[in-house]
């Protein structure tokens, strides 16, 4: 059986899902390369899990399940291919549903527009399975994605007058020592950022940012813990543009977290939901799987 299968990296429903998510995130050899990982993954899991719960509980469990689920609704609806959500770090994973689907070719669509070895490589990485496989590596430079994305952020302006407001892209970030190995994501961030910017109406400003970083080592600047500081008492809306999902780095970190931050700096803040199930997305896959099926 032919298939497509719609890739994230997951999230958690539940305190004993959250402790596999983060044994199994600082297991994967995209994110910590070295053998030292099989050590540090079950000892960083126990030191976090339980406070990681306690805000993972604000937002009622990761919402990531729920979204990709109505997307797969509205697509297959549109489309005779089955269409599965395989996820890297929590079930269901790739393998299982390819065995227990009979999977013998799949389109490999991870749900990350920018190529990333610790996201779309890794994704990858989980299909263990001998099967014909046609992979879907990017696809920030499609015009009816960005369509889409431009959409989203313009319904989140609301009453706001975009020559009023700092638009600020938040992208997960990512470890600077990765990008100097040769990862594109960064490179890609920014010319996805240029296209987007040529495509919207004139805004205050139109800026970058990486939230999101773990450890101490060096990550990609500026952090938006530091963007918003440039921003004072102004306007600031948020897009989350390294996710199409949201998940509980957009509902907790960014509406939450990072919202208590803009408020003591007396922002007006908004943070622009992604494009989980929306017409103009589900419309852009549609076209996407066509070609490739």
């Amino acid at each position: 059986m032919k298939a497509v299968l719609l890739m994230n990296m997951g999230g958690a429903r539940n305190e004993e899902e959250l402790k596999e998510f983060i044994y199994n995130m600082f297991k994967d050899k995209r994110i910590i390369s070295s053998p030292i990982r099989h050590i540090l993954a079950p000892i960083i899991t126990n030191l976090r899990y339980q406070k990681v719960w306690k805000n993972y509980e604000l937002i009622g469990g990761s919402p990531i399940y729920k979204h990709t689920e109505n997307l797969i609704q509205k697509v297959q609806k549109k489309l005779n291919i089955p269409i599965f959500s395989a996820m890297r770090y929590t079930s269901p994973k790739a393998d299982e549903i390819i065995r227990k689907n009979n999977i013998t070719e799949a389109i490999l669509f991870p749900l990350y527009p920018h190529y990333s070895t610790t996201t779309t490589e890794s994704s990858f990485d989980d299909v263990n399975e001998k099967i014909k496989m046609i992979k879907v590596e990017r696809f920030y430079q499609d015009k009816k994605f960005n369509e889409a994305v431009v959409e989203k952020i313009l319904q989140s302006l609301d009453k706001w007058k975009s020559e009023d407001v700092n638009l600020i892209f938040s992208a997960h970030g990512l470890p600077q020592k990765i990008v100097k190995k040769g990862d594109t994501y960064e490179s890609e961030i920014n010319e996805h950022i240029k296209i987007l910017s040529k495509m919207l109406p004139n805004f205050k400003s139109i800026n970058l940012a990486f939230q999101s970083k773990v450890g101490p080592m060096k990550w990609l600047e500026p952090s938006l813990d530091d963007k918003l500081k440039e921003f004072k008492n102004q306007k600031v809306l948020i897009y989350p543009l390294s996710f199409i999902i949201d998940n509980s780095e957009t509902d907790l970190e960014l509406a939450i977290e990072y919202a208590h931050l803009a408020k003591e700096l007396g922002i007006e803040y908004k943070v622009s939901p992604v494009l989980n199930d929306s017409d103009k997305f589900v419309e852009f896959l549609v076209e996407k799987i066509e070609k490739l099926i």
